[in-house]
């Protein structure tokens, strides 16, 4: 813990869901590490005046190498003084259907969503059981993870796993004081599900299926990711749906 606070670091910080919650993170007084595969990406979010009066860093981290993963992590820790929470954002999506998915997309959308935030989650746990204090990681997962979707099911077996691997993950560090969770969003209107959306019945059809009738936002997201990464010491194993009640319908 640096400077009094606690510290955090998000992956996927430069864009979307992750740079809210990175932000979100800070306003509430934690040091973060934003973490994304290219330093050059977090040029403007380091710069949001949110960053100003806590403690800031950029993180180069590659899911895809576990030798990024480890260099990253050791930079947050010993940039911040310590780490205490892990957010697994990044991710990559992929549309297609099963019979046309090549191995390497499979490799890719695995290696990024479920490989990388695995070892991600070990090297926080690490750290945390060495100095023998408690920490946390919160796994972004998806609606897709919870139900079926045609045309989706890489990712929705990619989000899946995330969400097991909170449950599996918070048995076995729940001696160690480590919180292991998970965040499942519905369709969140970021920049990029922006573009995805222009087609206004393909928008229409999509927010029917929501009972509140509308997409959650990002800001919901994050403020999820915060009250995880604040709770005590009970609340681990669980998954948290921000979907306006899609899954619950």
């Amino acid at each position: 813990m640096s400077n009094g606070r606690k510290s955090a670091l998000v992956t996927g910080a430069s864009t979307g869901l992750g740079r809210e919650t990175a932000l979100t993170l800070a306003r509430a007084g934690y040091n973060v590490a934003l973490a994304d595969r290219e330093i050059g990406l977090l040029d403007e979010v380091m710069a949001h005046p949110d960053l100003a009066g806590i403690t800031a860093m950029p993180v180069e981290f590659e899911l895809l190498s576990e030798a990024s993963i480890r260099d990253g992590m050791a930079a947050a820790i010993d940039g911040l003084g310590g780490l205490d929470t892990l957010v697994n954002n990044a991710g990559r999506t992929l549309l297609a259907q099963a019979v046309n998915v090549t191995w390497e997309e499979w490799d890719s959308v695995m290696g990024i969503n479920l490989k990388g935030a695995y070892f991600a989650a070990a090297r926080l746990a690490e750290h945390c059981i060495t100095k023998g204090k408690p920490g946390s990681v919160t796994n972004i997962a998806s609606t897709h993870g919870l139900t079926g979707l045609a045309g989706r099911s890489v990712y929705g077996i990619s989000k899946g796993g995330l969400i097991q691997m909170a449950r599996m993950l918070a048995i076995e560090w729940s001696n160690s004081g480590i919180r292991v969770n998970a965040v499942a969003p519905g369709t969140v209107l970021t920049d990029s599900r922006k573009k995805l959306l222009e087609d206004p019945d393909l928008r229409a059809r999509m927010q029917a299926r929501i009972p509140t009738g509308d997409f959650p936002q990002a800001q919901e997201i994050a403020d999820a990711v915060l009250f995880l990464a604040n709770a005590g010491p009970s609340l681990t194993g669980q998954v948290i749906a921000v979907d306006g009640g899609l899954t619950a319908a």
